[in-house]
């Protein structure tokens, strides 16, 4: 389109310059009318560059609008993340006859998710995909597990809807856990299915809601809760505190308690404290949870035997993690007495092989990242029954590489 707009231009110049020549009577004529000729074809390239560095722009902007993936015209950004971690995890048990086994695995863990946002109507649509079976506390699938290079499965981690106004936010469907807990009282695989409002303003926030745990017949066995918390600073401390309460309606509790005067009324209070030590960053933190709920004879608590449910309603973590650069480390300890939480949602990993309560034992991490995207990581756990059997334990090694996409 350039060329032509250049030899129409020239065409109609050069008829201009011949007409102006044969009309011109004197020199001082035609001197001005090569002026004039002069100035035009400035002109005339000038608009020639314009078009073409127009051309140039709009062929850019199609490049850089053309995708494979196309979203709806009222969404507007898509956001796709996700995760893989490779895992080799080995557990030594000992057992109460005396006889010791052990178990060795590789798993993989895949998540794959994306975020659909809708900023005129106020709105986003989130969604997962991940690795691993049914179960609400594992992601992980296992390689091999059954048949010959067996391949894993994939399924629906969450689904929900997010609705903001100013400081409030609904959240409607399977959700990432809206409360803030440590590794130990909810698992991280935990996703709730349910209603959540929260309200967040400056350092103080609330959190509530209502979630289906288990479908009994006709009739869900329900959770309802709520969390009260604040973030402050003084001087280089950040601190953070939260409490909370989860009460299961009755229809859970007639399904799931050992006795009919058990119920699962549980509180936990939740600190965190970050601090710098020179080039090292600290972060301290501490949960307590209490079952108030637990109520029977001894014998008649969730594991049985001549354990007092009154007694065994405590459960508690403390822990230190530090990081300097690319490297990173933990360390902490738990106790979860046998009727403190509801075991079937605490970290399936803290007990395994042992009891999912009445645990005791001691959690250490260390990690490097390697790249901004790629890192790898050991974890110990050494576990032993709380009261119920103190020679019944077990040791749990996890070596993890993990990529983030």
């Amino acid at each position: 389109m350039g060329k032509k707009w250049f030899k129409t231009g020239i065409i109609i110049l050069l008829s201009f310059f011949v007409s102006s020549i044969a009309s011109a009577t004197d020199q001082q004529e035609i001197l001005k009318r090569l002026d004039y000729l002069q100035n035009k074809l400035i002109e005339q390239h000038k608009i020639i560059e314009q078009l073409k560095n127009n051309n140039v722009t709009e062929n850019i902007d199609k490049k850089e609008v053309k995708s494979d993936i196309k979203i709806s015209e009222h969404i507007d950004s898509l956001k796709l993340k996700g995760d893989l971690r490779l895992r080799y995890e080995y557990r030594d048990r000992d057992k109460d006859s005396g006889d010791n086994d052990s178990k060795d695995r590789m798993r993989t863990r895949f998540r794959f998710g994306g975020t659909w946002v809708n900023s005129d109507e106020n709105w986003e649509v989130a969604a997962g995909l991940t690795t691993g079976d049914d179960s609400a506390t594992s992601t992980n699938d296992t390689w091999s597990e059954d048949k010959f290079f067996e391949t894993g499965d994939i399924r629906l981690d969450y689904a929900y809807a997010k609705h903001k106004l100013n400081e409030f936010t609904f959240i409607a469907g399977q959700q990432k856990n809206p409360f803030i807990t440590t590794w130990l009282l909810w698992d991280s695989d935990i996703r709730p299915a349910g209603f959540t409002a929260n309200y967040d303003k400056n350092s103080f926030f609330i959190t509530a809601g209502g979630y289906d745990v288990m479908q009994y017949g006709d009739n869900f066995g329900s959770l309802y809760a709520g969390q009260i918390g604040s973030r402050f600073n003084s001087g280089d401390l950040k601190i953070l505190m939260a409490l909370a309460y989860y009460n299961y309606d009755g229809v859970f509790e007639n399904n799931e308690s050992p006795n009919p005067d058990y119920k699962f009324d549980i509180a936990d209070l939740y600190f965190s404290v970050n601090f710098p030590v020179g080039k090292i960053n600290f972060n301290m933190y501490g949960q307590v949870f209490n079952n108030f709920g637990a109520d029977g004879d001894k014998g008649e608590g969730i594991l049985g035997s001549d354990l007092d449910p009154e007694d065994e309603g405590t459960g508690w973590v403390i822990g230190l993690d530090a990081k300097i650069g690319k490297f990173k480390c933990g360390y902490s300890y738990a106790m979860v007495g046998a009727d403190s939480c509801v075991g079937g949602l605490k970290d399936s990993d803290f007990g395994s092989g042992v009891n999912k309560t009445d645990i005791k034992g001691h959690k250490i991490k260390i990690g490097y990242k390697i790249t901004d995207h790629f890192a790898v990581g050991v974890t110990a756990l050494s576990y032993k029954a709380l009261e119920l059997d103190n020679q019944n334990e077990a040791d749990l090694y996890q070596v993890d590489m993990s990529y983030k996409f």
